[in-house]
């Protein structure tokens, strides 16, 4: 089962793409825990797209392709922003190591892509003349029948 979503490059249209994919991945009986992980990992990365990659411009597009075959839901996120700069391409595709235990001071600003890494399984980054491929896979839990 795969389904698109488009939305426009604001922060209030990123609840929409939660509560699409939410509905996807309880219909197709993920369970709970991996459905917030996963909620949690898209919600980053469309929100990076949106204020870095299109640096808070409204009315451009995100494109979110939901895609489940068996226990593995594949997200594709694709911009036309400008692309990711090759030097800090590796923020994306190397895991920079654990988050530091939390303290008061923590913040979870700046440590998205962490995030992102330690909920997926596989993280992988495509810039094009055109458009950035940000396509994030994951095994996940399925409730029995």
């Amino acid at each position: 089962m795969a389904i698109s979503l488009e939305i426009e490059s604001r922060l209030d249209q990123v609840r929409l793409v939660r509560a699409a994919m939410a509905g996807i991945l309880d219909h197709m009986k993920v369970i709970e825990a991996d459905i917030l992980s996963l909620e949690l990992a898209v919600t980053e990365i469309v929100n990076n797209a949106v204020e870095h990659g299109y640096a808070g411009a409204e009315h451009e597009q995100i494109k979110v392709q939901i895609e489940v075959r068996g226990s593995v839901v594949r997200v594709e996120i694709i911009d036309h922003a400008k692309p990711f700069p090759e030097g800090e391409r590796y923020r994306i595709v190397e895991d920079i190591g654990p988050l530091e235990d939390p303290d008061e001071e923590w913040s979870p600003r700046g440590h998205g892509l962490q995030i992102v890494r330690q909920i997926v399984d596989s993280l992988v980054l495509e810039c094009g003349a055109t458009q950035n491929v940000l396509t994030l896979s994951k095994n996940v839990g399925i409730r029995p029948e």
